[in-house]
């Protein structure tokens, strides 16, 4: 699968530290819910004349958004993508409102940030953030773990 590129972000809220976290999607319904979650409905729309879908670019064009002091978050701009690079782009202003959770990573692949929003609003209560850790198996490099590890996935029955 090719990378996608992050969404934009700024961190303008001093109770919030997401170093090392690039913003991917933004989430309708908690990350543990079964079945299937749904993409938070922005009132702008992208316009249909630049956007340019890309394998690094699902949807042809990304976000930019700002979390400000107050802890809101503010759609501010559409990027546009070209197939040799950034194109134009649309200046918006967007207020996020309702509850939805923002899923940051560390790269596309990387460990997910589940950030809570509540009536629009961050929470600043870490607690209440989830973390989910991706742990990568390089069979290369020890056969055994590996081995271990894909026994602990495939039912015994399989290895009598």
């Amino acid at each position: 699968m090719t990378v996608q590129f992050s969404q934009g972000f700024s961190n303008q809220c001093p109770q919030v530290n997401l170093k090392g976290y690039s913003l991917y999607y933004i989430w309708q319904g908690h990350p543990a819910d079964k079945g299937e979650k749904h993409f938070y409905q922005l009132k702008s729309k992208p316009d249909p004349e630049k956007v340019e879908v890309m394998s690094a670019c699902w949807d042809g064009y990304a976000g930019s958004y700002q979390l400000t002091a107050e802890g809101r978050l503010i759609l501010t701009r559409f990027h546009y993508f070209l197939p040799d690079g950034l194109g134009e782009s649309d200046d918006l202003l967007e207020e996020l409102h309702g509850d939805f959770y923002l899923e940051f990573r560390t790269h596309f692949e990387g460990d997910q940030l589940y950030v809570p929003f509540a009536e629009g609003k961050v929470a600043i209560d870490q607690k209440q953030w989830v973390e989910i850790k991706r742990t990568y198996i390089n069979p290369k490099s020890n056969n055994t773990v590996f081995f271990a590890w894909f026994k602990r996935l495939i039912p015994n029955r399989l290895f009598k």
